[in-house]
């Protein structure tokens, strides 16, 4: 496929929409498992920690593949869209380490996350929160059919 200059702003509003749902979710379940007294505390945060990585990593894929076929007209590392496409990879292909990419050098002073190269990637509510904000943000100003200038 050849790479994206531009997106519809339906196409931006729905995937902001999925990401907003699939968070909620993720709060909605947490919340309840966390209210039903019967099982032992300790377990059952532990159970959530795991599943709240699992579930926000997977979550970084999914939003970068929205938007996968962007072409790199990103900037200079440290931006959000940089940012995800590193972590993404890094997960994809370097078992969750945050990977080094010559390509799209990343620098965590600037970047949403501040991760490193050689960080594990362990995303929680929060941190999917801020990147994935900062992502649709900038998939906006760039790629929006009818942006301003």
């Amino acid at each position: 496929m050849r790479g994206v200059e531009e997106y519809d702003q339906d196409y931006i509003d729905a995937c902001r929409s999925r990401v907003e749902s699939q968070v909620a979710a993720f709060t909605e379940v947490a919340h309840a498992a966390r209210d039903h007294g019967d099982a032992d505390v300790s377990s059952l945060e532990s159970a959530l920690e795991s599943l709240e990585y699992e579930y926000f990593n997977n979550m970084l894929l999914v939003l970068d593949a929205y938007f996968v076929d962007r072409l790199q007209v990103e900037g200079p590392g440290g931006n959000a869209l940089n940012e995800v496409r590193v972590l993404a990879r890094s997960l994809a292909e370097n078992g969750g380490t945050v990977a080094e990419d010559p390509q799209v050098p990343l620098d965590p002073a600037r970047s949403v996350l501040g991760l490193k190269v050689g960080d594990p990637v362990t995303l929680t509510l929060h941190q999917y929160r801020r990147i994935s904000d900062a992502f649709l943000h900038e998939i906006q100003k760039r790629y929006s059919r009818g942006r301003e200038g």
